[in-house]
């Protein structure tokens, strides 16, 4: 078996145990509260229903009806 060699920060990382192991819980909805789709929107997304219509837009181009 191969010996294994590890820094005192290693030791140190390995063997101290943390006393928190998550941050404070953060309030869902902060006081400016925002819709679902302006909170979308300003992150550059789009929702659910706009996703669906530009598949079906994206499959009728590929795809015209005859």
């Amino acid at each position: 078996m191969e010996e294994l060699y590890i820094t005192e920060e290693e030791l140190e990382y390995l063997t101290e145990i943390p006393t928190m192991v998550c941050e404070d819980v953060v309030p869902y909805k902060r006081k400016s509260q925002m819709s679902f789709e302006e909170a979308v929107r300003a992150c550059n997304g789009i929702t659910l229903e706009q996703f669906s219509r530009n598949i079906d837009d994206a499959i009728r181009r590929l795809i015209p009806s005859q």
